[in-house]
């Protein structure tokens, strides 16, 4: 029936929880190992899910991480006198060589 929501968007709309469910999941990459082809989340298993979150908890704290550099480097930025147009990495390596 081409009218018949596919299994994603069902479980999408089976719960609030699970409305950014994603279509794929990956996992995390050891040394040596071949890439893996990210795997369609309706065909995970629960451990494949297990892996996959230990993977995007990884994601999340490299991009956290990053984020919180930003907000660094405009704060010492704002702090060093830049104003909008201003080169924040210019202006907090002028103050940081004083």
């Amino acid at each position: 029936m081409p009218d018949q929501p596919d299994a994603i968007t069902r479980l999408r709309k089976a719960s609030y929880a699970l409305e950014d469910l994603p279509e794929t999941i990956a996992f995390p990459q050891r040394p040596g190992d071949e890439q893996r082809e990210p795997l369609p989340v309706v065909e995970a298993t629960v451990d494949e899910i297990a892996f996959s979150i230990v993977e995007a908890e990884r994601e999340n704290s490299a991009a956290y991480r990053r984020t919180d550099a930003l907000k660094r480097l405009y704060k010492l930025a704002r702090e060093a006198g830049c104003i909008g147009a201003d080169r924040a990495a210019t202006a907090v390596i002028k103050k940081e060589g004083q």
